[in-house]
């Protein structure tokens, strides 16, 4: 049998480096030619093992193996597991090799250890240290569920220095796949090292040799050499920030990356220790225009990479210099950037300690420059980081508290330069957080507003610059969002019409950059606004035919992307929610609870520590439909279990779910103060009027909540409109 992939590499996302290490290491390795064509155990031995399957940026923690890593998978032949306590705990690792060893050749299982121990999990206390997954050491029934039944430990790779080391442990598993003793490839590999040893003592002296004769040549070129230097760096200034500007604009990664990558080629050349601060400074804000190119790409991992290699180096040149605001700038750059990439993680933890640091540098340049509006700008984006990571902690308060504080100072930036397009930005993002905390305290009516200010100003200020994409992409998210609060207000055919504006916005940006993931984020979540809108006025069809546009854009995310892009997995299943709704409003309910247990069949291994709001209303609203189709009340039990384990608050969306739930299960006290919350802020989708009315209760009339009710759900239950 033919195979696509030699090998899988499964990982826990927290061993990134090593299954980077491991996939290089594998497929840069060349078989000595006296072994190639020999018959190995697995057929004639290859030339090269490749290429190997590694591609997940990101553990996606409890959700299920999806379609493009089964179908990876089965082409492949072998599946080499990296080994340590953090795979030990991955359900993910677990699930592929359970479904490895169910569909495959279990022999064709290898492991690499590279931290804990083995058996480690046999003795009590021992849990933590244990490195091999489960799956790994016990049977696994044709269900691919782990039995108790334990397997003889594997024979494994060691690459730890106390072990195989990493020479070692490399050949180990290349003998494997070759289907050759390893004794032969140790042998044919020190002779090769020797070689290379022999060969690279020889270049060395005659590398010396020659750069003995160059000496006084360098020596007549000094002066020029300075003259050049001082020219390069007006050179790289210019392409930091004009052109960077303009390249900004016009929103073409391809050309940024060009630009970049030729400026790290100019400073790989030089000896870094030689480079004064302005000049290293230039050089961490080259990685971290690296980084964001990287990261609009859903390459996480290699952004982290370049913003940390960025951090180090503006940490160091904020030592040297610790009262320079030009210093403080640089690094709170790159602490934006390392907490960007652990909030798009979900580690809200390690987001808000990198923001404060932030925040804090913000402090000292306002305090260093009082007159200095470009400091005062960075005390407002790092206010609104602040905002941001305490919204999705559920801490609404302390959200609104930041945005309130950030919109301050970006009305008036806005206000002294209304024509500017950075102003016009910067004011328009802080109302579309505004008016994202405003939703989530459950006032829609204020939200709105705000959405409506902030696509009013960026829309007036796209059509003024018809080609900057920068003002593009930031007034396409803000005007689906307006669509989903008219949606939320009842508002469903001044919705429509915000959502096929939407819709033909993103589509101008995907057409800009196909490539560009964000992007294609933007016109997928505007597609499924649209069809909400759509719905919400009895338009199956045209519902209908939005939900299919925004699968077909989920659909044509390239293979090797699909691990990388986290937001295509929560809009696939919002994608299956409104397939279900559609079904059911057009009185197909049969369909319909197919399609909603097969999408909460989809959501069954969901971590709800893990889940954002998005997620949580979809499995909520799967559940309610399903309660209300079959009277089954175990999906009336699941919501409120659901409500209780999860850290989240539930948005309105999964608000109106939960008052289902109680008014099933006889709570009627509870579902009527929810009910009446989500009515005094102006909450009329249409699903919800239906449910109020067949509930009896006074539509518009609005009862001001006892004290009782607000302790009830004026805390948790606060709840998150938007998707």
């Amino acid at each position: 049998m033919d195979f696509r992939y030699k090998a899988f590499v499964s990982y826990s996302w927290a061993d990134a480096a090593w299954g980077k290490w491991l996939h290089h290491a594998i497929e840069t390795y060349r078989t000595p030619k006296s072994l190639v064509g020999a018959e190995g155990r697995h057929g004639p031995v290859p030339a090269r093992l490749f290429p190997l399957f590694k591609d997940r940026e990101e553990e996606a923690a409890g959700s299920s193996i999806g379609a493009a890593v089964e179908a990876a998978l089965g082409s492949s032949e072998f599946l080499i597991v990296v080994c340590s306590p953090r795979s030990a705990k991955s359900q993910w690792v677990n699930r592929e090799i359970a479904w490895f060893k169910t569909h495959r050749n279990p022999a064709n299982v290898l492991a690499l250890i590279i931290d804990g121990t083995p058996g480690a999990g046999d003795e009590p206390g021992g849990e933590d240290e244990e490195c091999f997954p489960r799956a790994l050491t016990h049977l696994v029934s044709a269900a691919m569920e782990i039995t108790d039944q334990r397997l003889d430990a594997p024979l494994a790779a060691d690459a730890r220095e106390s072990g195989d080391g990493k020479r070692g442990a490399r050949l180990k598993l290349v003998a494997a796949l070759l289907g050759v003793g390893l004794d032969d490839l140790v042998r044919r590999d020190d002779h090769r090292r020797a070689r290379i040893r022999t060969a690279a003592t020889a270049g060395s002296l005659a590398v010396a040799a020659a750069m003995s004769g160059l000496a006084w040549s360098a020596t007549v070129a000094r002066d020029e050499a300075v003259f050049q230097r001082n020219e390069s760096q007006d050179l790289t200034e210019f392409m930091l920030t004009d052109l960077r500007g303009k390249l900004d604009e016009v929103g073409r990664l391809d050309i940024l990356e060009t630009v970049g990558k030729r400026l790290m080629t100019s400073y790989d050349r030089q000896n870094l220790g030689k480079l004064d601060a302005d000049a290293l400074g230039r050089r961490a804000r080259v990685l971290l225009l690296l980084g964001e190119i990287e990261n609009s790409r859903g390459n996480l991992t290699d952004a982290l990479k370049t913003y940390q290699a960025a951090s180090a180096t503006t940490a160091e040149l904020l030592a040297r210099e610790p009262d320079d605001p030009q210093r403080m700038f640089e690094h709170a750059q790159s602490l934006y950037w390392v907490g960007y990439i652990a909030w798009q993680r979900g580690d809200l933890a390690a987001a808000k300690r990198q923001f404060e640091g932030y925040d804090a540098l913000a402090d000292q340049m306002v305090a260093a420059e009082p007159g200095k509006f470009d400091w005062q700008l960075e005390k407002s984006y790092a206010q609104s980081n602040l905002g941001t990571v305490a919204s999705d902690r559920g801490d609404l308060d302390a959200a609104s508290k930041h945005f309130a504080a950030a919109l301050v100072i970006d009305k008036r930036f806005y206000e002294s330069k209304p024509g500017d397009a950075d102003a016009v930005i910067q004011y328009g993002s802080s109302l579309s957080w505004a008016a994202k905390v405003e939703g989530r305290q459950f006032d829609f009516r204020r939200s709105e507003k705000f959405y409506r200010e902030g696509a009013n100003i960026l829309g007036r200020a796209f059509m003024a610059e018809s080609e900057n994409y920068s003002l593009l992409f930031e007034l396409v998210p803000i005007s689906l969002n307006h669509t989903f609060s008219l949606v939320d207000l009842g508002k469903a055919d001044q919705a429509a019409q915000q959502g096929q504006k939407a819709v033909a916005l993103a589509a101008k940006l995907v057409r800009h950059d196909p490539a560009n993931t964000d992007y294609l984020n933007h016109l997928t979540w505007s597609h499924i606004a649209y069809a909400e809108a759509l719905l919400g006025r009895g338009d199956l069809a045209g519902a209908e035919q939005e939900v299919g546009n925004a699968a077909k854009v989920i659909g044509s995310i390239k293979a090797s992307d699909i691990a990388k892009v986290q937001w295509r997995v929560g809009a696939n299943h919002r994608v299956q929610l409104l397939s279900a709704d559609i079904a059911r409003a057009r009185g197909a309910n049969g369909a319909a609870k197919t399609q909603y247990a097969a999408l909460l069949r989809s959501l069954a291994s969901l971590d709800l520590r893990t889940a954002d709001v998005g997620t949580l209303s979809t499995l909520i609203s799967a559940h309610a439909a399903l309660g209300e189709l079959t009277g089954d009340p175990a999906h009336w039990r699941a919501i409120t279990g659901l409500l209780d384990a999860a850290p989240q608050a539930p948005n309105a969306r999964a608000s109106v779910g939960l008052a289902r739930a109680l008014f099933a299960s006889g709570r009627q006290a509870e579902g009527a103060a929810l009910t009446k919350r989500l009515q005094a802020g102006g909450y009329a989708a249409p699903r919800f009027l239906a449910f109020v009315r067949g509930q009896g209760l006074a539509i518009g009339l609005i009862y001001p909540l006892q004290s009782a009710d607000r302790s009830r759900f004026g805390g948790r239950y606060q709840g998150d409109w938007r998707v």
